[in-house]
């Protein structure tokens, strides 16, 4: 263990904290001066000295406790720390629960997986728990916080869980909240050209002037959830986003990443709904003067209709996005999957770089 015992001694506290590449490393980077504060209300005796650096962990879900601690300690090899919390973005499980922490008091090495954390005031909770995975390495911490979940004991080794239904449904949202469906329509150009090609031709198409008119309320909700998932539909087959398993284990595994990228894309493509509904009304209402309606219509048109024409014209630039989902390119989608998302980090693993990003006192 390359723990720096003189660091101790001397009533200095080295805290590596590493992070995967993305949101993990951002959660890390905005919580370091924040988080040292805290540690030093915890235990005023110590300097805290923090750490922050980013690589990808690529430690696979399905290993068992003692196997990814002793991966941990390895990259750990050749460094100078006290005590080292891991953040990652990658769901890990005992038995279908969620694993909230993974900690070897022995080596002072944990582990934290934010999904496990929920999906608001994440950053809030990613500090108390980060309080609690510190405080419980450090035994000589006084009214040190409690780690989220239920402990379990293997060894010296210890893992915390969510129990329940509650916490496997938890564990869900932090994985769509991990994966930032909103910004999912930024990385779909070829799809938005799609969409924006298909409403242009709606604005100006009287046929499109006239179905709108007569079109319910009922009717239009239902349009807008078919064009969505048939978005969705056609991203998930054309991008081969669905995960197939081997076994029971990997059954589980692959109906929770599933879930997880289906609720993230329609989450992503509700967002860019909303975006297209708003700039479709107003260039309606600033193209479409009620001369120009009127005589196609019958009538002079009112908020009402604009709304409706627009809903309708939204709802058909859904599904032509689908034709330019086609040709996007796999990265930008496949970012909304998990099983990927694991594949990708464990590609990318080559061991810790020396990338610190920061250093705080």
């Amino acid at each position: 263990m390359n723990m720096s015992s003189a660091g101790t001694e001397a009533g200095i506290l080295d805290v590596l904290l590493m992070a995967d590449p993305g949101w993990p490393t951002e959660v890390a980077t905005r919580l370091e001066v924040e988080l040292a504060e805290s540690l030093r209300d915890m235990a005023p005796d110590v300097d805290w000295r923090i750490t922050v650096g980013s690589s990808p962990l690529g430690v696979v879900e399905q290993a068992d406790l003692p196997h990814i601690m002793q991966e941990l300690t390895e990259r750990l090899r050749g460094r100078t720390w006290d005590i080292a919390v891991f953040l990652t973005d990658l769901p890990y499980r005992d038995r279908a629960r969620p694993v909230v922490a993974m900690l070897s008091p022995p080596d002072r090495i944990g582990l934290l997986s934010l999904p496990s954390l929920g999906t608001f005031r994440v950053p809030h909770r990613v500090r108390h728990a980060l309080l609690g995975v510190i405080g419980a390495l450090f035994s000589e911490a006084p009214g040190r916080m409690v780690v989220p979940g239920r402990i379990q004991q293997a060894g010296q080794r210890q893992h915390y869980v969510l129990p329940g239904a509650w916490g496997r449904l938890r564990l869900l949202a932090g994985m769509v909240r991990a994966n930032r469906p909103w910004l999912l329509f930024t990385g779909l150009s070829r799809a938005l050209a799609g969409v924006f090609a298909t409403a242009a031709f709606g604005l100006i198409s009287s046929d499109v002037w006239q179905v709108s008119r007569h079109l319910e309320a009922v009717r239009a909700v239902a349009l807008t959830i078919l064009s969505i998932t048939a978005l969705v539909a056609w991203l998930v087959v054309d991008h081969e986003l669905w995960e197939r398993p081997d076994g029971e284990i990997a059954r589980q595994r692959a109906v929770l990443y599933n879930m997880a990228t289906v609720i993230t894309l329609y989450i992503g493509i509700a967002c860019l709904y909303a975006v297209l509904f708003v700039l479709v009304a107003l260039t309606a209402v600033f193209l479409l003067t009620p001369e120009v309606l009127s005589p196609v219509i019958g009538r002079r048109p009112g908020v009402g209709y604009y709304l409706s024409l627009a809903w309708f014209i939204t709802s058909m630039g859904t599904v032509g996005g689908a034709l330019g989902a086609g040709l996007e390119n796999d990265r930008a989608v496949r970012l909304a999957a998990y099983g990927e998302r694991q594949r990708q980090s464990q590609r990318q693993d080559t061991g810790w770089p020396g990338d610190i990003a920061s250093r705080s006192t």
